[in-house]
């Protein structure tokens, strides 16, 4: 501070007037320095981290819209659920302070820290996931029954293993059927097949005769006769014994019959007589002779001729009989 004073002057009520310059003082804000601002840096493990979290929580809900595609790829639950719980334990472990009291027991395993969150939220959403995962069906190549039949369908129909009757055949899930031809087109298919006959063991067979012999069916010997295919006739005989009846009498006369004999009285000069089976006793054919006449029946296809060879219906001494002849008849066609 500058003073400006008279010297030897005296002592005088008057005042000193003294100038003043006035003094630059600092503000308190400006005595302080302001501190430095520090910016804090990701370090190499932040980086790995995020980058762990961003790929974990973006390929989940990729791997799940698989599922619904058009062509659908079926990524198993667990994997899903595994990065699942790396997004959420490292989430935790890095930011949110941690997770140094967690556990996770499952039997006599326990598991703590963030290995612990990371395998719970693995379970959980592997659980959660299963019920949502489509249930894959393959897809069956359709079927064209002109395209995919080798040979051609048009070359071939069905037949019943039972009768050898044509059958069609339908195909519900491919909309598809196959048609049996009809009877009349096969009677005018078969008119133009040359058919021929062999003696079998059991008949007359018929086949075609194409490079092997293709049987497809028998000729009984008795539906040649009716239609008169045949060149002559072979008759014999096989007699079994005579035998004498009696009005009212039943006689076996051999036990390679089928039937046996028994007489049902005389009356004007006939001769009444019927047979029964030797299994049931039942009536199986009734007629009568008259005197000395023959008849001539059919029982199980085959043939019998009986005849009344003696007869006496009024004698004077003895009682009345008939001697009856029987006879199996066996007809050959050459």
């Amino acid at each position: 501070m500058a003073h400006a004073r008279k010297l030897n002057q005296p002592k005088s009520n008057t005042v000193d007037i003294v100038e003043t310059k006035p003094t630059k003082i600092a503000s308190p804000s400006r005595r302080k320095s302001s501190p430095k601002r520090h910016r804090q840096s990701l370090s190499a493990e932040d980086i790995v981290v995020i980058i762990a979290i961003v790929m974990t929580l973006l390929l989940a809900p990729i791997l799940t819209m698989l599922w619904y595609m058009k062509d659908p790829i079926l990524v198993p639950p667990p994997i899903i659920a595994i990065f699942l719980g790396i997004a959420v334990s490292s989430i935790l472990y890095r930011f949110l302070g941690g997770v140094h009291n967690a556990s996770f027991t499952i039997g006599a395993l326990k598991v703590t820290g963030s290995a612990a969150i990371l395998i719970f939220v693995a379970w959980w959403a592997n659980d959660e996931l299963k019920t949502f995962m489509p249930v894959l069906t393959l897809k069956k190549p359709a079927f064209d029954l002109a395209k995919d039949v080798v040979p051609t369908h048009t070359s071939w129909y069905a037949v019943s293993t039972a009768t050898g009757n044509p059958i069609s055949l339908n195909f519900p899930h491919h909309q598809q059927q196959h048609l049996a031809p009809s009877f009349a087109r096969l009677s005018e298919q078969n008119l133009q097949r040359s058919l021929n006959l062999h003696q079998g063991d059991d008949g007359i067979v018929v086949a075609v005769d194409n490079h092997a012999r293709h049987i497809i069916g028998t000729l009984s010997q008795g539906e040649l006769n009716e239609l008169g295919f045949f060149n002559k006739v072979d008759m014999r005989l096989n007699p079994f014994e005579v035998a004498t009846f009696g009005a009212l009498q039943g006689i076996d006369m051999s036990s390679k019959l089928p039937f046996t004999i028994h007489t049902k009285g005389f009356s004007e000069n006939y001769t009444r007589f019927a047979l029964k089976s030797r299994i049931d006793d039942q009536v199986i054919y009734e007629d009568s002779i008259l005197l000395r006449g023959a008849k001539l029946f059919q029982y199980h296809d085959q043939y019998y001729l009986i005849s009344v060879v003696q007869v006496n219906h009024a004698p004077e001494d003895i009682e009345p009989y008939a001697k009856i002849y029987l006879a199996e008849l066996s007809v050959s066609y050459l």
